[in-house]
């Protein structure tokens, strides 16, 4: 029996890393449309090709009985939030490398744990404190604020992790109530309309290769979702949330590949300390069987129900 179990952990953290690949793969793409259009297009053409996964999904578990109530406020504010971590993540990609704005990403879950604080009264220790500081630390490193490289499109790709840790805390706090094929349906609808208000007013022809990059970039995002919702039903809190991180080196790899981005010895230093950081809160949630982190998935991404 155990040795099944580990084969389906096994399986289901494979799928964990892959789904992450997945989306390291849409930022990629979207890296390089960015330079061309605005980022509310770019999200417009990804959020429909992103829901028809999606659909699928709801379809093929026979769940669209449970997106009939809704908290509409919890889903309006959690999208709202989520749609601004999107976009100030791609506007900031045309300006710096994946595995800076990756690092910079990684401090969510140190800002989830001073928001979880802050405004769900969770009792922090002063280890996590301590993990919080270092991890500061490393992104510190990671980014070079002394360096030549350092300018003001840092301080806006800081407003990335800020915009998804207010979008898990907007849920942890008042959607604990809803199904996930909620947040997937009315969050990927509220998507499309957030970012086709403000598309309709910057919009620019797209040539066929860009479209087919675009919206492929949007089913790579559907899929991305289900592979990592699935692995959360199965997989421990604390294993899943680790398998994140894998967009750390994934971002290094394509962005090396495709856009000849060499990191820093300081990206390196400062990316190794925020994951180890991160990885010592989310393991001791576990043992303290508390889930203030390892409750939730990528900063577009969605928090998990099990249900």
């Amino acid at each position: 029996m155990q040795s099944v179990t580990k084969r389906v952990y096994a399986i289901d953290f494979s799928l964990a890393i892959l789904g992450y690949i997945l989306f390291v793969c849409m930022d990629t793409i979207a890296k390089d449309l960015v330079e061309r259009y605005h980022v509310a297009q770019i999200i417009f053409v990804s959020g429909i090709s992103a829901l028809l996964p999606v659909l699928l999904y709801t379809q093929a578990r026979n769940s669209w009985n449970k997106i009939g109530k809704a908290n509409y406020k919890v889903h309006f504010f959690r999208t709202l939030t989520m749609f601004l971590a999107m976009a100030t993540f791609f506007y900031c990609s045309n300006y710096l490398p994946l595995t800076t704005l990756y690092s910079i990403i990684f401090t969510a879950p140190f800002l989830l744990t001073i928001g979880a604080v802050i405004f769900l009264k969770e009792q922090v220790s002063w280890r996590r404190y301590t993990a919080i500081i270092i991890g500061f630390f490393g992104a510190v490193i990671a980014i070079n604020p002394f360096g030549d490289g350092f300018n003001k499109i840092v301080f806006l790709a800081m407003l990335t992790p800020m915009f998804a840790s207010a979008s898990y805390l907007i849920v942890r706090k008042y959607g604990h109530q809803e199904s996930i094929y909620s947040f997937l349906i009315y969050g990927k609808l509220l998507m499309i309309l957030f970012s086709g208000i403000i598309a309709f007013k910057y919009f620019k022809p797209m040539t066929s290769i860009d479209l087919f990059y675009n919206f492929n970039a949007g089913l790579l995002r559907g899929m991305a979702i289900i592979f990592v919702i699935n692995s959360a039903r199965h997989l421990p809190s604390s294993i899943f949330a680790s398998a994140q991180y894998i967009q750390i080196v994934a971002g290094g790899i394509l962005g090396y590949l495709v856009f000849k981005d060499i990191p820093g010895l300081n990206v390196y230093a400062g990316s190794l300390i925020i994951i180890l950081s991160g990885l010592y809160i989310i393991f001791r949630e576990a043992k303290l069987s508390v889930n203030i982190v390892s409750s939730t998935t990528r900063h577009p991404s969605i928090p998990l129900k099990k249900d």
